[in-house]
């Protein structure tokens, strides 16, 4: 869950940090992350992959000037698993107070050269790229790891069975 072994697995050894894009779902939120340095993800939503060396943050509409684009990435410090009320002690007797999040503690927020923004209307919740992508995307699209055909090809033909490759009629 920490890293899958991205590195080993992938053949990402020698590439730039990860980072995880994540949407900042409230004004509050974002409040939060700028004044006190931390972010919030529900265990129960938590990506497959959650470790990066950095943590990007997408802005909905709610935003107004912001929104639909990435404007600030931080690096992530540290992770800690807290439950709700504990990290909201204004609201102690929400419905979820109990539910468990990961914490997780922000460096300082770098403004991009640039804001990334969304091209295509698009439901973003994570997004799991690394820093030179980041730095580099002139829109969403371009976070996502791009894959050769051929690497395509091979990865599925590792995944499927023969019968599927080649038709039923193979014993």
């Amino acid at each position: 869950m920490w890293d899958d072994s991205w590195e080993m697995a992938e053949g990402h050894a020698d590439e730039a940090p990860r980072v995880l894009v994540a949407v900042v779902p409230s004004v509050a939120d974002w409040e939060r992350v700028c004044q006190e340095g931390w972010y919030r993800i529900p265990l129960r939503r938590t990506p497959r992959r959650i470790g990066a060396a950095y943590l990007a943050f997408y802005h909905p509409k709610c935003f107004d000037e912001l929104r639909w684009a990435i404007h600030y990435y931080a690096p992530i410090r540290r992770y800690s698993v807290v439950p709700r009320r504990e990290l909201l002690p204004e609201d102690v007797d929400h419905p979820r107070g109990d539910d468990l999040y990961y914490k997780l503690e922000l460096g300082s927020l770098q403004r991009l050269p640039r804001p990334i923004p969304s091209l295509r209307l698009r439901r973003v919740t994570f997004i799991h790229t690394d820093l030179a992508a980041l730095l580099q995307a002139s829109e969403i699209g371009d976070l996502w790891r791009k894959e050769a055909p051929r690497e395509r090809l091979w990865r599925g033909l590792q995944l499927s069975e023969p019968r599927a490759l080649y038709g039923a009629s193979i014993a």
